[in-house]
């Protein structure tokens, strides 16, 4: 079985790697996926652009890719030994349910396990969900592992 883990570095991520695997039992391969997201600051308001400098920017991005770099080793730590060997890295920059989807569909993956921060109604439907967005959308079954669970 071909896995994706799709990561953020939370603790509940975390969580979701070791329970998914073992719920999953056999599994060939994982390839671990962080998103890199656009955040709310860097748009202007409507003005062309974003409102930080390039030297800005750039500190951001190299942060972020730290960031990433970092919860896709925790969570390859947290697979069981067999795996960590094998387990690929990747790291993406977009809107996450879509991009998480499109990686999936692009390496044939088999499953998806990512965990869900089981956030209010009220809070889902402003920031969205990036686990409804692939239940709803992904090309291959979706596990998505609560905290508690």
């Amino acid at each position: 079985m071909k896995v994706l883990i799709a990561t953020d570095g939370s603790e509940l991520a975390l969580h979701a790697v070791s329970r998914g695997v073992e719920l999953l039992g056999s599994v060939e391969s994982v390839t671990v996926l962080a998103v890199l997201t656009d955040s709310p600051g860097d748009d202007a308001g409507g003005i062309e652009g974003s409102t930080e400098s390039p030297a800005e920017a750039a500190a951001e991005l190299v942060s972020e890719e730290g960031a990433a770099a970092a919860a896709i080793d925790a969570a390859i730590d947290a697979l069981p030994e067999p795996l960590r060997a094998r387990a690929m890295r990747r790291v993406e920059a977009g809107d996450a349910g879509p991009m998480i989807a499109w990686v999936a569909a692009h390496e044939g993956t088999d499953v998806i396990v990512m965990g869900s921060h089981g956030r209010g109604a009220f809070k889902r439907a402003l920031m969205g969900s990036v686990s409804e967005h692939l239940v709803r959308h992904a090309p291959c079954p979706v596990l998505v592992i609560r905290s508690g669970v």
